[in-house]
């Protein structure tokens, strides 16, 4: 989640903690590998996109997406849009060329899946009955970054195993929530957390006339090597959090998780999300690609909206007891549109 979707770790090295997970076994539907990427050694591809056209003429109903790749697949975020959107053959291609945006792409269609940092292979699943709806005549398109840790060039290719269902079959229509916490400024030789509250109640009662009544079926979190928190949590009115999802863990393992059974808001009308950082260099990390940090987090719900907020001014609020950098970061604003 490289591009910022506004509406997709331990302070290891990168070497240690890019490690291959068994591939999970899935019952594919329909199956494609993308043209391979060679990339030298120590090097870095960012600005690249890669398309593949479906061809189909009904709704696929996806419930499983299953990610794999031969390395060096630092991270990509996928959507799904109509397929005369970005003009041009099917393949590798220049992002800025074809105007391709993460936004634009996530508007248009919709968000197909986004890769954990350095993943070799994951596994995207939701529960009985819930999908992604995609329809007719849409292509895949993602932009991707690739950063080659190992001493040697590679020649290195992603693959997307894909899970449908009959429509029949599908009892719940899922949408994507993303924020992106830009705001970062992380304390050197020191453990750093950054939280950004948004308040989506507005949106609700806006676009959809009730209370943000929803549920959480899973959630996926992005940082870099430096990462070593995650947390997702509703607030209430009384300023009350109750966690969704907290995890801590490293670099090349799937940081997404299927939350079973999903998890409610209960008309919480706010969504805050906090990041932590173990950075053991002698240097600030800002937000950004290779050598900074990252704080985005996807989730998919069963709200009748897509979301995405983004962050605005950071606020330092010094240590906690246990020596941690503490940090708020302001929301600085959310988008919502009613979904198709």
């Amino acid at each position: 989640m490289g591009r910022t979707l506004y509406l997709v770790v331990l302070g290891l090295s990168l070497t240690a903690c890019a490690t291959e997970t068994a591939p999970p076994e899935i019952d594919p539907t329909m199956t494609h590998t993308f043209e391979a990427l060679a990339i030298d050694s120590g090097a870095e591809i960012s600005g690249v996109c890669q398309s593949w056209t479906l061809g189909n003429e009904e709704p696929l109903y996806v419930s499983k997406v299953r990610q794999r790749n031969d390395g060096a697949w630092h991270h990509s975020n996928w959507y799904f849009v109509p397929e005369d959107t970005y003009p041009g053959p099917d393949g590798t291609w220049d992002c800025d060329e074809r105007g391709f945006g993460d936004v634009s792409s996530a508007l248009a269609g919709g968000v197909f899946f986004a890769q954990s940092t350095q993943a070799l292979g994951e596994l995207q699943a939701f529960q009985e009955g819930a999908v992604l709806e995609i329809p007719p005549r849409h292509k895949i398109v993602g932009g991707v970054h690739l950063l080659n840790i190992s001493p040697s060039p590679l020649q290195t290719a992603l693959s997307f195993d894909i899970q449908t269902v009959a429509e029949e079959d599908v009892e719940i229509r899922l949408r994507p929530i993303s924020f992106t916490n830009t705001a970062l400024d992380i304390e050197p030789q020191a453990e750093s957390r950054f939280a950004m509250t948004c308040d989506l109640g507005e949106q609700f009662q806006n676009l959809l006339g009730k209370p943000a009544n929803y549920n959480v079926y899973y959630v996926l979190a992005h940082y870099h090597e430096w990462g070593n928190y995650f947390r997702l949590s509703f607030v209430d009115d009384a300023d009350e959090e109750r966690t969704i999802f907290e995890l801590r863990n490293s670099v090349g393992e799937p940081l997404g998780t299927t939350i079973n059974p999903p998890v409610s808001s209960n008309g919480a009308p706010m969504l805050r999300v906090e990041c932590g950082y173990a950075n053991n260099t002698d240097r600030r990390l800002e937000y950004g690609l290779g050598g900074q940090e990252m704080c985005v987090f996807l989730a998919y719900t069963d709200a009748d909206l897509v979301i995405g907020a983004t962050s605005g001014a950071n606020s330092p609020k010094g240590q906690s007891a246990d020596g941690i950098y503490m940090n708020e970061t302001a929301c600085g604003g959310v988008l919502a549109v009613p979904a198709f």
